[in-house]
């Protein structure tokens, strides 16, 4: 195992899905080996339980990571320990244990991605409902995210191979989305979009706005927040020096960014920037939390309670996010 690679934490995610599943399914993959160290985040007891079904001569070796990992072999599997034995929850089951699970082992990734003892974090998905079982109320890896780094100010991300978008709201009703286009949260979307792009070696970022309302509002047609705090907002960030784009007509900017004209779009809502991701991207997708002051990519899926267990999940999502994950963080 090479000392040179970055150390790329995997969180397990809740138990009773399939994050554990294609968190050790991807430890095989020559591509990540290659491209970085994983290290698993979570309870050895849902690991082993995984080596059992999918690895079976896999070898666990727990660190804290603050020890040279040279010794190390490229077959074992190198676990940074959250949690314990009531963590293993029948797959598929929502229960408050899997919440707790899940949550813990995001923290101890992340307290140990602000150290530097891993250069970034991989998380595998969560249950929602778990998670509030256990009495947390975030609405996602988001929400959390922000909590644990202290951060005010953080966006979603999606990055694939011909569409990346950065969202101004994610995770709200679409009669709230008009009041939180506001020119400091555009800003700050920019400013985070501008960051995530050059992390991933592209060193003269051109990113696209899209408009709010329909054809960017029609010159006050059907709406006014392109004329009110997106227009004049990216005016000042021109002068700024960000080479930022737009209202561009929303039905138009994705096409503009497949044909190379952009590399990021700005987008007001969750499905303004998910269902294009999604149609064109499929399993390529990865979601990437910008703002934060450590590396955090995930699989952009759910914890897929119905497969859980059979095997048959696909790993391919997880491989990618593994690899812009050691992408981001190297700046290559």
């Amino acid at each position: 195992m090479s000392s040179s690679l970055p150390r790329v934490g995997i969180t397990l995610g809740d138990p009773a899905g399939i994050g554990p599943e294609i968190a050790v399914r991807i430890l095989s993959d020559p591509a990540v080996r290659a491209a970085c160290t994983p290290v698993l985040v979570g309870a050895r007891e849902v690991v082993e339980r995984e080596l059992a079904r999918h690895s079976p001569d896999g070898r666990i070796v727990e660190t804290t990571l603050d020890a040279d990992l040279g010794d190390v072999g490229d077959d074992d599997v190198l676990l940074l320990v959250s949690g314990s034995a009531a963590d293993v929850v029948p797959y598929g089951t929502v229960h408050p244990d899997g919440g707790r699970a899940a949550v813990s082992a995001v923290r101890v990734a992340v307290e140990a991605t602000l150290a530097g003892r891993l250069a970034a974090m991989c998380t595998a998905p969560l249950n929602k409902e778990s998670m509030r079982a256990a009495g947390f109320q975030y609405d996602g890896h988001t929400e959390m995210l922000a909590e644990f780094t202290g951060c005010s100010s953080v966006s979603m991300l999606l990055m694939g191979d011909q569409l990346r978008v950065a969202h101004v709201s994610t995770h709200s009703a679409l009669a709230d989305v008009p009041g939180k286009m506001t020119p400091e949260r555009l800003t700050a979307v920019v400013r985070i979009a501008d960051e995530a792009l050059r992390r991933m070696g592209i060193s003269a970022p051109r990113i696209a706005v899209a408009g709010l309302n329909p054809h960017s509002g029609e010159n006050g047609l059907f709406g006014t927040e392109e004329q009110t705090v997106i227009t004049p907002t990216l005016a000042v960030l021109r002068g700024e020096g960000f080479d930022v784009r737009g209202p561009v007509s929303p039905d138009a900017v994705f096409i503009e960014m497949m044909d190379g004209r952009h590399d990021l779009v700005v987008v007001a809502y969750h499905d303004q920037g998910h269902i294009p991701v999604k149609l064109i991207e499929r399993d390529i997708a990865v979601n990437v939390t910008g703002g934060l002051p450590i590396i955090r990519t995930s699989v952009d899926h759910g914890t897929a309670f119905d497969i859980a267990g059979k095997g048959v999940a696909s790993t391919v999502n997880m491989g990618s996010a593994l690899l812009l994950a050691a992408r981001m963080a190297t700046g290559r």
